[in-house]
């Protein structure tokens, strides 16, 4: 019943009872103006119990009505979960039978079955985090926690031809014209999509998540002053159904604002230990950053699946290097703390990015195993002509040595700017002037 339809009721019997109340007296006068009061008094309250008791009805009728409508959701959820997971478990059994046998061949089972494990992975992540999106807004605008339909949300879970294709084995390159795996030299990138808004924007990724179309993307780490490459840092670009490409500064913000983050990350790990397992297999020491942002270390129920899904790569630890931002990572609190020491029991080394200055927390940073400490170029050129740090930037590499970090200064562009750095004696270099972003060729 409406508000308009309860105002209604209540006008109607307030004027039966007023009706009582003066009409018994003047009809009766044996009845009295004092007993006619009472007699409208009682119609009065007992009409307003009445309506309470049916409105209270109607309204546990409608709430029971909701919360069964979101019963029934939250179970198709749960069953498609756990579907994924049961698939996830199987293939895993697969894998380590296939390890033992000796009559398959081996290397062709490890790519069929890496590429399917990612797949379910993938799609695992990608069920969870458009479902977390889409339920997300529904809820917070029920205060009841009813389920209604969002203009523009979708129909349900993501149809059977628009879920992610497997991810296709990649090729790493590492020397100019060269790659790990003897494919192709690397390719360029796609051009990049200009003056689209955000509501485009969010629809290319939503569409490049679930039709696969999200592309690694590495850029070398070269050891100074030698020049040579030792790792690779990963990135992700988002093509739309042009071929044009998203670059991180145009989706990264409405990824976050959307729930969308986490699934990008996602996908990046699970291309990041395919091609450390295929550069693994060859014997080639390179060394990965893969890109985690503060979105998605916050995210408890992604980190908790991220932890039990290195714990079962723990063998990729030498080579693989989780990135976090700085800020987040200062900023900690215990549930962070925890999946950090997790990691780190499993082999895993860390670094540190999007880092403003030279006065860290360098013991904190060791005791928790980061390695590196990633710096912008003219961050340290800054501190050398305008000093802000409590010690010298001449400083910067005895203070890293001495707590085990290694230094990589990236943005380097120009062999002025490098012949500079180089006095600081620092570690690694990354930018233009050692190799720009290069896409990982699809073998």
């Amino acid at each position: 019943m409406s508000v308009l339809n309860h105002i209604f009721v209540a006008v109607s019997y307030s004027l039966v009872a007023a009706a009582v109340a003066i009409g018994l007296p003047h009809l009766f006068p044996a009845v009295g103006v004092e007993a006619g009061a009472i007699l409208g008094g009682v119609v009065l309250v007992g009409s307003a119990l009445l309506h309470e008791v049916f409105a209270r009805q109607e309204g546990e009728a409608r709430t029971a009505e909701e919360i069964e409508s979101l019963r029934i959701e939250h179970g198709t959820m749960r069953k498609a979960l756990s579907q994924a997971r049961a698939e996830v478990e199987t293939l895993r059994s697969a894998l380590n039978e296939s390890s033992r046998s000796h009559e398959a061949d081996e290397e062709t089972a490890r790519k069929n079955v890496d590429s399917v494990i990612a797949e379910v992975k993938v799609l695992q992540g990608l069920i969870e985090q458009l479902w977390t999106a889409r339920a997300a807004p529904r809820m917070a605008a029920d205060g009841k926690g009813a389920t209604r339909p969002v203009p523009g949300s979708g129909k349900g879970d993501i149809a059977a031809d628009q879920r992610p294709a497997p991810a296709a084995p990649l090729t790493l390159v590492v020397r100019d014209g060269r790659a790990l795996d003897g494919g192709e030299a690397p390719g360029e990138l796609p051009p990049v999509a200009r003056g689209l808004s955000d509501e485009a924007i969010l629809n290319i990724v939503r569409e490049g998540l679930e039709t696969n179309r999200v592309d690694l993307v590495l850029q070398p780490v070269v050891s100074l002053p030698q020049r040579k490459r030792c790792h690779y840092e990963a990135f992700t670009r988002i093509r739309d159904h042009q071929g044009r490409m998203l670059v991180p500064e145009q989706y990264i913000a409405i990824a976050e604002r959307e729930g969308l983050i986490t699934a990008i990350d996602n996908m990046m790990l699970f291309r990041c230990v395919q091609l450390r397992r295929r550069s693994q297999n060859r014997n080639q020491n390179v060394g990965f950053f893969c890109n985690i942002s503060a979105h998605s270390l916050t995210d408890r129920h992604f980190f908790s699946n991220f932890v039990e899904f290195m714990a079962d790569n723990a063998a990729l630890a030498p080579n693989l290097i989780f990135e976090f931002p700085y800020a987040t990572i200062a900023n900690r609190d215990l549930d962070i703390e925890r999946h950090l020491r997790q990691l780190a029991s499993f082999g895993f080394r860390f670094s540190v990015d999007q880092v403003s200055g030279l006065n860290l927390d360098y013991g904190d940073l060791m005791r928790h195993r980061f390695k590196y400490i990633k710096m912008d170029a003219m961050t340290l050129l800054n501190e050398l002509r305008q000093p802000t740090a409590s010690f010298p930037a001449e400083e910067i590499k005895r203070v890293a040595d001495r707590h085990g970090i290694d230094l990589i200064v990236e943005k380097i562009e120009s062999e002025p700017m490098l012949l500079e750095l180089l006095d600081l004696r620092i570690d690694y270099g990354q930018g233009y002037l050692f190799g720009e972003p290069r896409l990982a060729k699809v073998d």
